[in-house]
């Protein structure tokens, strides 16, 4: 909320969040969303256009995020680099189940049926995967470490007590990457 007590433009994010990772693009509809926090829809406008853009700001904050998340990864002690970035992720994949971040699993079920999206989405994965190779120095552990995550998403989504297994996802992640035989590039 604003310093007048009204609604600002994260709770709109916060309940579309939401909104996004419970029922999809289509459950992204101002009125719902005004009705889940409890105003009137004509505070919505006040911060976004429509819903178009409300959509659009979901999916760019999403396509933003992976550079705060990379930076992670630019210590010099590589083992140290990599609990930062696993702890940090795990922070946030904890937060994008309660809407307070954009959600991997949101946006890509989102792509599965938008092929507008999917582009994005695929161009956004593209950049992560090329991120990784990078840091790491070898494509094939890159892709698995990427593909592990990518099925922890999908576990965790189907059983939400699966989070607390995100620490084996980190800390198997993080010796495979550290046992790897090439050494990383900077990023």
């Amino acid at each position: 909320m604003d310093n007048r007590g009204r609604l600002g433009r994260e709770e709109w994010m916060l309940a579309a969040r939401r909104a996004l990772l419970d029922g999809g693009p289509g459950a992204v509809r101002v009125e719902p969303l005004a009705r889940s926090l409890r105003v009137s829809k004509g505070s919505f406008y006040w911060h976004f256009k429509d819903r178009e853009e409300l959509l659009e700001c979901l999916l760019r904050e999403w396509e933003t995020e992976k550079s705060s998340l990379f930076d992670l990864l630019e210590q010099r002690d590589r083992g140290k680099a990599l609990d930062t970035f696993y702890r940090e992720l795990g922070r946030r994949v904890r937060m994008s189940e309660r809407g307070k971040w954009p959600s991997d699993a949101a946006i890509f079920a989102w792509a599965s049926v938008s092929p507008k999206v999917a582009r994005r989405a695929n161009r956004e994965e593209a950049a992560r995967l090329r991120l990784l190779k990078q840091w790491i120095g070898n494509d094939e552990i890159a892709e698995y470490t990427y593909m592990a995550y990518l099925g922890f998403l999908l576990r965790r989504r189907r059983s939400p007590s699966a989070v607390r297994n995100f620490p084996i996802l980190a800390a198997v992640g993080k010796r495979l990457v550290l046992a790897s035989k090439r050494t990383h590039h900077a990023i």
